[in-house]
């Protein structure tokens, strides 16, 4: 009788504390819009529990962001996604705490899992970064890639959709 009272317990504590789950996947989009000032916003979502999203946040996750000009050769954009950006990437953190939703460039445990929102705006004019062709005739063609690593070193790595337009 102990021991099948014991085997109860013991199965129900197992049920209650289920392991973390990696993250298996990652997405990113963007956008640029021009209501006066040119709008860059950048979407990342990596699908999981909140409490997982949490804990990985917590151990010092970060997710980083490099964005690119579409040609030919592709060039990476400096002042993207952040203005006064010049090295190879963007690491984006928690604080060391999740952000809250809706906070911009932190990652935020979310019901659904990590999220990490970036949203800057850029003067209009040829000098402004998203304007990646020089010619007045091209369109520009912008990208990103996001880059999760977790704690312990595991990666996964994400390329956005292309915006594409006159960003001048």
């Amino acid at each position: 009788m102990i021991a099948v009272v014991g085997a109860g317990i013991t199965m129900s504590a197992a049920l209650v504390s289920a392991p973390a789950h990696a993250a298996s996947s990652i997405t990113i989009t963007h956008q640029v819009t021009k209501p006066g000032q040119l709008r860059h916003e950048v979407n990342i979502h990596l699908p999981m529990n909140q409490e997982d999203a949490a804990g990985y946040i917590w151990n010092g996750a970060q997710i980083r962001v490099t964005c690119f000009g579409d040609d030919w050769a592709d060039d990476m954009l400096p002042d993207v996604p952040e203005p006064g950006f010049s090295g190879s990437y963007v690491a984006y953190k928690g604080r060391p705490a999740p952000g809250q939703p809706g906070e911009l460039k932190v990652l935020v445990a979310a019901a659904d899992g990590v999220r990490l929102k970036i949203v800057n705006l850029y003067e209009r004019g040829y000098r402004n970064p998203l304007n990646e062709d020089l010619l007045p005739s091209d369109d520009d063609e912008i990208y990103c890639k996001a880059k999760w690593i977790d704690a312990d070193g595991a990666t996964l790595s994400a390329t956005s959709n292309t915006a594409t337009g006159d960003f001048t």
